[in-house]
């Protein structure tokens, strides 16, 4: 439980996880402090909410009036108020651990799996709120729809974003787990697909109930071992199931089944199939938190994307959306979604890799991931807080690319070479997507900005 009479400090309080967590612990009550190399949105929104923010970290921070030190998974024990808090033999609480503390008391939905959760957690939230439920909710991007990526409701459920990565995230114990997918990702962590099936499937089993997406072939052998589960999908043998899809631009509609029986038509305001099986885990959830799935299906007709999930930055004779998605699947199905809902139109997908421990692991996969694109871009790694791995680089992105299907990427070695080379490029009809998780979105962001001043070569 958040107890209001301490004073938590967040070492790494600039992330997304963090940001939201400090937001909901300051909303109830709790004198929050934390400290980030950088400052951003969430921080800002965090000192106005009355939190105090320092840039760099420092030992000094950690004074008699700190009760806790809540790190997050991208600081490591070297970190000088990590020491400092373990010379004062402070607790020290990692996120995943703070967050199943925050999580008991409530019912509550945590959203898994390699993909989709925080498009799906922003559903989920969409759909409680929309029918009066009033939940409290962590989403790993800022919501447009929601008013951010955190909230402290009043009402008895709390639905999270759980994220894997650093192995930690077991701790945490829904009361419905959503699981979306499982796919090759933090090898680093995991080693191999078995352990990240694994550890998924323990996940599952210790939730009192589940929401399986079974248009995952893995995720869908795991439903076999959990029969109590209520699958989803596009698949004929899911229980809750979507039909006669139909893709128009951004916005998609479907017939939404249980167990053979028509229930409604859905209308929803976001592109391809797979914000289809991301709709299908958020009403399911909701129905399993209570709410019919008739109402749940038409709480989804307002939904607004989070941010960097099919951003559109601008669209006047060329199309500019921006993308988080960094992983072979997740590229996959955006790309899919555009050829689903805009016919003919030549796509143009700049890539950005990140972490060298990732393009080391799956660098390979991404070669069918862009068959799709008719022109692909690649610029240089974005490190996250690595450090750079001897003979890694964009060139194996590039290689996989030519490799398995023919065409031949362009590789540029910065984001000012690349936003050059699309200025001249670029034609009326183009779809320009950027795709990352670092900063490749100042790309398309600034592309954007230039077709609004009015481009000469599309006058």
């Amino acid at each position: 439980m958040i107890d209001a009479g301490k004073r938590y400090h967040f070492v790494g309080i600039a992330g997304a996880g963090m940001s939201g967590l400090a937001s909901v612990m300051l909303a109830s009550g709790s004198s929050i402090s934390g400290s980030d190399l950088r400052e951003n949105e969430e921080t800002e929104r965090l000192r106005h909410a009355g939190a105090t923010i320092h840039v760099g970290h420092d030992p000094s921070l950690l004074d008699d009036s700190v009760d806790e030190v809540i790190v997050s998974s991208a600081i490591d024990y070297k970190n000088v108020e990590v020491q400092a808090a373990m010379e004062r033999k402070l607790p020290i609480v990692r996120r995943l651990h703070a967050l199943a503390s925050v999580l008991n008391g409530y019912s509550s939905i945590g959203v898994a799996g390699t993909h989709g959760k925080t498009t799906t957690t922003a559903m989920t939230a969409t759909i409680l709120r929309e029918t009066g439920k009033d939940p409290s909710y962590l989403i790993g991007a800022q919501c447009p729809g929601l008013g951010g990526n955190s909230h402290l409701g009043k009402g008895r459920l709390f639905v999270t974003e759980i994220d894997e990565s650093d192995g930690l995230f077991l701790a945490v114990h829904p009361t419905i787990a959503v699981l979306n997918n499982i796919g090759r990702d933090h090898l680093e962590t995991y080693h191999d697909l078995a352990t990240i099936t694994g550890i998924f499937k323990r996940f599952v089993l210790q939730a009192e109930e589940s929401v399986l997406a079974i248009d995952d072939e893995h995720v869908r052998a795991l439903a076999r071992q959990v029969p109590s589960s209520l699958t989803v999908g596009i698949h004929p043998e899911a229980m809750l199931r979507a039909t006669n899809i139909s893709h128009h631009h951004f916005h998609t509609t479907f017939d939404l089944t249980y167990m053979g029986v028509r229930i409604t038509r859905v209308s929803l305001p976001t592109p391809g199939d797979h914000n289809v099986r991301n709709a299908l885990c958020a009403i399911a959830a909701a129905s399993l938190a209570g709410v019919s799935l008739e109402e749940a299906g038409a709480a989804l007709a307002g939904f607004q994307l989070p941010q960097r999930r099919f951003q559109l930055l601008e669209e006047n004779g060329v199309t500019v959306v921006d993308d988080y998605a960094h992983l072979p699947e997740e590229i996959e199905a955006t790309l899919q979604a555009i050829r689903s809902g805009w016919d003919k139109r030549r796509i143009v997908a700049v890539f950005q890799p990140h972490r060298y421990t990732r393009t080391r692991s799956i660098g390979d996969e991404f070669g069918t991931a862009f068959r799709m694109a008719d022109t692909v871009i690649v610029t240089p790694i974005y490190p996250a807080y690595e450090q750079p791995i001897p003979g890694v680089s964009s060139q194996v992105i590039v290689d996989s690319i030519l490799r398995t299907t023919g065409n031949y990427p362009l590789l540029f070695h910065d984001k000012e070479e690349t936003l050059t080379f699309l200025k001249q490029y670029i034609e009326p009809g183009d779809f320009i997507i950027s795709f990352g998780a670092g900063d490749i979105w100042t790309v398309t962001d600034t592309l954007s900005r230039f077709l609004k001043e009015g481009s000469p070569c599309l006058a």
